[in-house]
């Protein structure tokens, strides 16, 4: 069922961005959503949850102005900011949104092929019950985040990498538009 909503769910982006104006990664703004495919827990319990039905929506802005450290390397592009959500089922069922900012840092070229870094912060909420104090500092139920993710874009599609914290890592799928 989980692949089902996936492929629904890109496909019905894919669909929305190809009709009327598109913008692509490298204009002024651009938008994307994704989901979850495969996530594996480091250290697995029973009552992990490995099915995060994850939906997230970005939003990226203007590109920053180059920094010193490119031009040290010309496979390094300019960075652009980004705001964000996603929901989705941590690690113990619960519905929980992830609200963030944060920047892409594109990395090396493969022809049409890009590699980027990823690095976001912001607040988790949704961690109740027995399970509150399983992520730190989530006293008022609200708790700051930090994911860094390692992405490869081929066109307008994109996977992503997300190590979340020192409990697991996620594999996402997207789409620009």
């Amino acid at each position: 069922m989980s692949f089902i909503r996936s492929a629904l769910v890109i496909a019905l982006a894919y669909i929305f961005s190809s009709t009327g104006a598109q913008a692509a990664p490298g204009e002024e703004f651009y938008f994307q959503v994704q989901t979850s495919l495969w996530t594996t827990h480091f250290n697995p319990k029973p009552e992990h949850n490995n099915n995060q039905n994850l939906i997230g929506f970005e939003l990226y802005g203007e590109r920053l102005p180059e920094s010193k450290y490119q031009g040290y390397n010309e496979a390094f592009d300019y960075a652009r900011p980004l705001l964000g959500a996603a929901w989705f089922r941590n690690s113990f069922g619960q519905k929980t949104i992830y609200a963030y900012g944060g920047i892409r840092q594109n990395l090396v070229r493969y022809g049409e092929l890009q590699t980027y870094g990823k690095l976001t912060a912001g607040f988790i909420h949704g961690y109740r019950g027995e399970y509150q104090y399983k992520i730190p500092f989530n006293q008022l139920g609200i708790a700051p985040a930090v994911v860094p993710m390692l992405g490869a874009q081929y066109r307008r599609g994109f996977a992503e990498m997300t190590l979340f914290g020192v409990s697991g890592v996620m594999l996402t799928v997207g789409v620009n538009f």
